[in-house]
């Protein structure tokens, strides 16, 4: 706006405002004789005659008037006798009266006065350029100090009148706060006939100005509400540069002090926001009005631009933090808010996994989460008061003002049993189980400690304790960064290998796939969880190697099944982390043409699938999946965000009910309830249905009851290696036989 001039018809509207707000009256050294309406009609006549300007000379130099000054041009000559009576006068007062040069044709020139006064004019009388420059859309004006001509610079009629020399071709605003109508004026017709007091023009300069509407200078005044001659515009010109050269700083100098405070107010949060807004304020709102005073003129717009867009996009900014900082779910201060803090702090740090989280918010009404989470702080604070509590998924965390570990120790535990009881939420029991993790290593910043409390609360769940302490000095979260480097090393050695759970079909009672999982059984530790070497794996972005390894495995099995009569699909999780690779479809298709399997026999199971974005570039991903052939189905269904949003989202063909809802069915009837549900729900949306965990003859027959599709569990047959499950599909053919 400042390099474009685009503001310009702002700037202006500002500075007519301005003017405005401070107007005040000329200090009447100066008298206007207007050649006005009532001049030509008296006269009958459609333009005064230079043998009127001769008349009307005499008369003012008779009266004591100092300098005559004509605002208009005397470029063309009227007849012999008015131009020789004019010759006369300006003859016997020498420099004492000033015509005007205007543009003429060589208006194209820029600031040329290519129309001067006649020569034999010019040799009594001095020219002065009466160019004006008008703004855009004419809400304002700026004047010369001098112009170009064909005799050489010659001065402005206000530079002239004001006794200024500058012979440069710089503008200046005239300082419009000077009222138009607190000028002296009198009428042209009265002075040519003698008609007028004459002390009002005794020892003063006259300005004579074109003002009846048929001579076409009538404008109006900027920041004043009236219209008036050009003229006026030079003899507020004139005062202006009386008082002092004005000086014209342009845009950059305020761009400049407004960058510099939206610079202060980088990086300090949204504490700064008043002295912020204050300091804009004064920058383009008071200092170009004080400025004024001392004939300083700004150009604002561009600083008010950049200011507004700056405070806007702070405000905008502060929302997305202030958003960023609380969990959308609870209303609860986010964690994230803990891990963005490097402060210390010499409170105990605890974390509290609500085990079944997923459960309960994925079986309940939407607005159940705020409930539950308002519940849980209550309890949290009957004996911790006042404290902050941070929520993120099933993870509360606050730093507790409770000095002592023991004390917090047997506060937890208290806790626990009030717990145990259930909680109520809209009039439901719901019963709770959590596990906590506490960091006490004060001499960290708590964004260390969060991820310390929260592995702690997390091994707690692992060793199932009420309360795991985390200890720096322990080598266990070492030991699990190391297993990263020597995870391509087992796979080739042959430590990590894939084991396949069975799947059967209940309508037909055949085996009719598998699901494959990875497994590790390292030298030293024996069996590791593929919970924390997936977990690691996906944390160091490593994913990619175990699941090639797992579906090429997948792939050779099910084409080996194939020579022996089976044919069985292979289920394999793909993370959600890996859906965001571009190179994944590519990847399935090599290992599917290597060995020759069709692509509708591979499964993907999308798992994690609370962390699974639906940015445009996942969905597009899980369309290509399946337009290739493949099959994908939504595990761990009923947890986390993987309830009838993902059903009705994804483009799954089938539905695993999580674990932990079947395997609790014969105890619990709202668990019942639960899977009967999601079974008719999945059909109506001709979705398979898979039941997994099933470990019971009175589970699997209830399924049944139900017209579950598939289920897999220990009652059918644990995960085990290949050649164990070719003997465990063989042998069951053989008994469906028999």
């Amino acid at each position: 706006m400042g390099v474009s001039g685009l503001g310009l018809p702002l700037e202006d509207g500002m500075r007519n405002m301005r003017w405005w707000s401070r107007m005040h009256s000329s200090d009447k050294q100066v008298v206007v004789v207007q050649q006005d309406d009532r001049t030509l009609d008296e006269l009958g006549a459609i333009d005064v005659t230079h043998g009127n300007d001769a008349d009307m000379l005499r008369r003012l130099f008779a009266a004591g008037a100092r300098d005559v000054y004509f605002a208009r041009s005397f470029a063309k000559r009227g007849s012999v006798s008015d131009d020789l009576k004019l010759v006369d006068v300006l003859r016997a007062h020498p420099g004492r009266v000033y015509l005007g040069a205007t543009p003429g044709d060589d208006v194209g020139k820029g600031n040329y006065a290519g129309a001067l006064p006649l020569k034999e004019f010019r040799k009594y009388a001095g020219p002065v350029s009466i160019l004006v420059r008008h703004r855009p859309l004419n809400l304002n004006v700026q004047l010369t100090y001098s112009s170009d001509s064909a005799v050489g610079r010659i001065p402005s009629l206000s530079a002239k009148l004001a006794g200024v020399t500058n012979n440069s071709d710089d503008l200046f605003f005239p300082d419009f706060s000077i009222s138009a109508a607190s000028v002296p004026t009198l009428s042209y017709i009265d002075v040519m006939r003698d008609n007028f007091d004459q002390s009002k023009v005794r020892g003063k300069d006259v300005l004579i100005a074109p003002a009846a509407t048929s001579l076409n200078d009538v404008h109006r005044i900027p920041g004043q509400n009236i219209t008036a001659p050009g003229a006026f515009f030079h003899l507020i010109g004139a005062e202006t540069l009386k008082r002092g050269i004005p000086r014209d700083y342009g845009w950059f100098a305020p761009f400049l002090l407004v960058m510099i405070v939206i610079a202060t107010g980088l990086g300090r949060g949204r504490m700064l926001d008043v002295y912020r807004f204050t300091g804009l304020v004064a920058v383009l709102g008071a200092a170009p009005f004080v400025l004024d005073y001392f004939g300083i003129q700004v150009e604002v717009i561009p600083a008010l631009a950049v200011a507004l867009v700056a405070v806007i996009r702070m405000r905008n900014l502060d929302r997305v933090e202030v958003a960023g900082e609380t969990n959308a779910g609870s209303g609860l201060p986010s964690v994230q808010a803990l891990r963005s803090s490097g402060d210390l702090s010499s409170r105990i740090l605890v974390s509290l996994k609500i085990r079944n989280y997923g459960a309960i918010i994925g079986s309940f009404a939407e607005h159940v989460e705020a409930q539950l989470a308002k519940e849980i702080v209550r309890r949290i604070r009957i004996s911790d008061e006042s404290v902050l509590i941070y929520h993120e998924g099933g993870m509360f965390v606050w730093l507790s003002s409770i000095r002592s570990s023991f004390d917090l120790f047997e506060n937890l535990e208290g806790l626990h049993r009030i717990v145990q009881n259930g909680i109520q939420v809209g009039g439901i029991d719901i019963d709770l189980s959590f596990n906590c993790g506490i960091d006490s290593e004060f001499d960290r910043p708590l964004s260390s400690r969060v991820a310390s409390a929260m592995q702690a609360a997390e091994e707690a769940v692992r060793n199932d304790e009420l309360v795991y302490q985390h200890d720096a000095r322990k080598h266990e979260a070492q030991w699990e960064i190391s297993l990263l480097t020597s995870l391509d090393r087992a796979i080739d050695n042959g430590e990590v290998w894939v084991a396949y759970q069975p799947k059967l079909e209940l309508k037909s009672n055949r085996i009719c796939g598998a699901e494959a999982l990875v497994r590790w059984t390292h030298p030293e530790r024996g069996p590791i969880s593929p919970d924390k070497f997936i977990r690691i794996a996906e944390e160091f972005h490593r994913i990619e190697r175990i699941t090639r390894f797992v579906i090429n495995d997948a792939v050779r099995v099910a084409v080996d099944l194939e020579r022996h009569g089976y044919e069985l699909t292979m289920s394999v999780n793909i993370s959600a982390q890996l859906l965001r690779n571009p190179g994944l479809p590519g990847m399935i298709s090599e290992i599917l043409a290597t060995h020759g399997l069709s692509p509708n026999r591979l499964i993907l199971e999308i798992t994690e699938t609370d962390r699974l974005d639906r940015s445009s570039r996942t969905f597009q991903m899980l369309q290509r999946l399946v337009q290739s052939g493949l099959r994908l189905s939504i595990d761990d269904f009923g947890t986390g965000n993987a309830t009838i949003d993902y059903l009705r989202y994804l483009p799954a063909s089938e539905v695993k009910i999580d674990k932990t809802f079947v395997s609790s069915m014969e105890g619990r009837k709202d668990d019942l309830l639960l899977v009967q549900s999601i079974i008719e729900m999945a059909h109506s949306l001709d979705r398979v249905v898979v039941a997994e965990g099933v470990e019971t003859a009175q589970v699997l027959e209830m399924l049944t009851g139900m017209k579950c599709d598939l289920v897999q569990g220990y009652y059918i047959s644990r995960p085990v290696p290949f050649r164990d499950f070719l003997d465990f599909v063989s042998g069951r053919r053989a008994r469906l036989i028999g």
